[in-house]
């Protein structure tokens, strides 16, 4: 028989279930269940993928991506510049001069990485300038000892702006008659710049000159070179390419160095929550086959006849996998619409119920990945029609002759 005719008939099977309450009952569970899981799985990772995308953007926006370097300093930092920025996906390539520091404040101690950038090029490309909640990179000159850091290093060391800061360096130190002496300077606090990330907490910007005089490292010398990506996850197989084209005489890092075990914890928090929403749909696909199950009980009889007529194993598993990826799709697109919906507004839903997962003033960041949405409501529908398998494989297997007996 043509697949139209067990399209038909599951289709019927599915509407007509006023003498089946309970099985009725298991169906709206199951369509309820898959609607949820798929609801969840969309949002939830509308919003993982939010939150990665703003430790992206801020975080690696403020840090170095990619950094070169050449034992103390560089010799040629004006033709290594031209050849990093000739390279696929770098949209940026600043002089750096780093160091890590102690920095003493109101009766406050705190240790913190110190960079040394030109502000006029780096405030092209690095995000901190769109998140200076005082002062502006231009603070920065050369010479001046102005100093911007992050919002919570500034509070721990009960810092405003216009407060001196005495930053300890053991880069650079020099050797005396009391042993060896750290290289220090006295800046001062031009401002104060928020990312709402671990940034906040231990970085600081100088002029690249004023950081070279910290650390000792002589006039008008870069210690590095700083890269800026149009993307800052192809910051690995970059650095492996540019380590392979420079020789062994350079060093490149990547931000993995630092910070890639936060960015692993926060692939493996997607993967889990990801695992645990996809079990709903996995419970809901077993009322599928609790639904399916009781259905061939009772349409035993009907099956024996429709097999007499002609109707082959095949067609006969068709009609219940009709039946039962029917419930499934409408779950998947009720679920699909309820949770592009809930993630469009989900932010104004968390307020009307007086939920704040972050601190007041900081939005939760959503990004929509389609691809990743067809995968889910691809998911749901693959572990909902294997679900169907079973039942309509026993469905197949029923023999006119014995269900007709006593008909």
């Amino acid at each position: 028989m043509s697949p139209s005719v067990s399209l038909l008939i599951g289709l019927r099977y599915w509407r007509a279930r006023k003498d089946t309450q309970f099985v009725s009952f298991i169906t709206f569970f199951s369509v309820a269940g898959i609607a949820l899981g798929v609801a969840a799985l969309i949002v939830v990772s509308s919003v993982m993928n939010g939150l990665e995308g703003r430790l992206k953007t801020r975080l690696l926006g403020a840090v170095p991506q990619v950094l070169v370097s050449e034992s103390r300093y560089l010799a040629s930092p004006d033709e290594l510049q031209q050849t990093l920025a000739a390279q696929p996906g770098v949209v940026g390539v600043t002089p750096l001069v780093s160091t890590e520091a102690m920095l003493q404040g109101e009766g406050a101690l705190s240790g913190a990485q110190i960079l040394g950038v030109d502000p006029d090029q780096e405030a092209g490309f690095s995000t901190v300038s769109d998140h200076l909640l005082s002062g502006r990179w231009q603070d920065l000159q050369s010479g001046q000892y102005q100093i911007l850091m992050g919002a919570r290093l500034a509070s721990r060391l009960n810092l405003m702006p216009g407060d001196k800061v005495r930053v300890i360096s053991a880069t650079g130190a020099v050797y005396g008659p009391m042993g060896r002496l750290p290289s220090q300077r006295v800046f001062t606090l031009a401002g104060v710049f928020e990312l709402g990330a671990e940034v906040d907490g231990n970085l600081a910007y100088v002029h690249i000159n004023d950081a070279a005089r910290l650390t000792r490292l002589g006039k008008d010398r870069v210690a590095s070179m700083r890269l800026y990506l149009d993307d800052a996850f192809k910051a690995p197989s970059l650095a492996a390419q540019l380590q392979t084209q420079l020789g062994e005489e350079f060093r490149v890092q990547d931000w993995r160095n630092d910070y890639g075990q936060l960015f692993s914890a926060v692939k493996m928090e997607k993967n889990m929550m990801a695992m645990l929403l996809a079990l709903i749909i996995a419970i809901a696909a077993f009322n599928v086959v609790s639904a399916l199950v009781m259905m061939v009980t009772d349409k035993t009889s009907d099956i024996a006849i429709l097999k007499t007529m002609g109707l082959s194993r095949a067609s006969v598993m068709g009609v219940f996998s009709v039946q039962g990826m029917t419930s499934t799709l409408l779950g998947v697109m009720i679920g699909a619409l309820a949770g592009l919906a809930l993630a469009f507004n989900l932010q104004g839903v968390m307020a009307a119920l007086g939920i704040w997962l972050l601190p007041p003033g900081q939005p939760l960041p959503v990004i929509l990945n389609y691809g990743q949405i067809g995968l889910i409501l691809a998911g749901a529908m693959l572990i909902s029609y294997l679900a169907t398998l079973y039942p309509a494989w026993r469905a197949s297997l029923i023999q006119p002759a014995e269900a007709l007996r006593y008909e």
